[in-house]
């Protein structure tokens, strides 16, 4: 269980650093942002630009959806790289706690501040036709993206500084969410393979495949960082 200790410890250390602080709460900032350039901006584009920007709305609440486990993972990987800088990581892991432990707690917060902040894009935002099931769906997946992205910071860097570069190169898997865009099979087909392209798929067309396929490549990507995660720190 989540303790009160453990949820303070981990508020204290992202309102401690403003690095942290920031990428926690700029998803709030950016989605009310994004709320009233949609209300403003739609009418100009149509009329300089001669583009509909409803064609577009399902990729636009992709890119809203995609930037929370990049931010929230970035943080969950900065504290992930505190622990292991502190040796905290390796102390726990000798307890009875253990490597299951450690995960549980330091990612569960992360999860569920995921989920808030997914629903939050669907009471704010309302731009699309995506049901609270839909809406929950990709919450699941965009909160295993946040696992993913922490743990993969925490497996290849060994500072905050390399935290950070890695973060942004990590950030690039936003783009195969726009894949469709390009209409170009090569680069559709290898974008099926990064879990970013399925939540644009989902919020398109939440058909049962995909579904299904949205789940595959999420879990793929999840067992294999697991995996090196577990045999890395035998």
């Amino acid at each position: 269980m989540i303790s009160c200790e453990h949820i303070k410890a981990d508020y204290k250390q992202i309102f401690r650093e403003k690095i942290m602080f920031l990428l926690f709460i700029l998803p709030v900032i950016l989605i009310c942002l994004l709320k009233i350039l949609l209300i403003i901006t739609p009418i100009y584009i149509e009329e300089y630009l001669n583009i509909d920007v409803t064609d577009y709305h399902s990729y636009i609440i992709s890119v809203i959806f995609l930037m929370i486990p990049s931010m929230i993972g970035t943080v969950t990987g900065f504290m992930m790289l505190d622990d292991k800088d502190g040796k905290i990581y390796e102390l726990m892991s000798v307890t009875p706690i253990g490597r299951n432990g450690y995960l549980y707690n330091r990612l569960s917060i992360p999860i569920i501040i995921t989920f808030i902040y997914s629903f939050l894009i669907r009471l704010v935002i309302g731009i699309a036709s995506i049901s609270y099931g839909t809406t929950l769906l990709i919450s699941i997946l965009i909160s295993i993206q946040t696992i993913i992205i922490g743990l993969i910071m925490f497996d290849i860097a060994d500072d905050k500084v390399k935290g950070l570069t890695y973060a942004k190169g990590l950030n690039i898997i936003m783009v195969f969410g726009l894949a469709d865009l390009l209409n170009n099979e090569s680069v559709i087909y290898i974008a099926r393979l990064f879990p970013s392209y399925w939540i644009t798929r989902l919020i398109k067309s939440p058909s049962f495949s995909n579904i299904i396929m949205s789940f595959c490549i999420h879990l793929l990507w999840l067992f294999i960082i697991l995996g090196r995660f577990y045999k890395k720190k035998k």
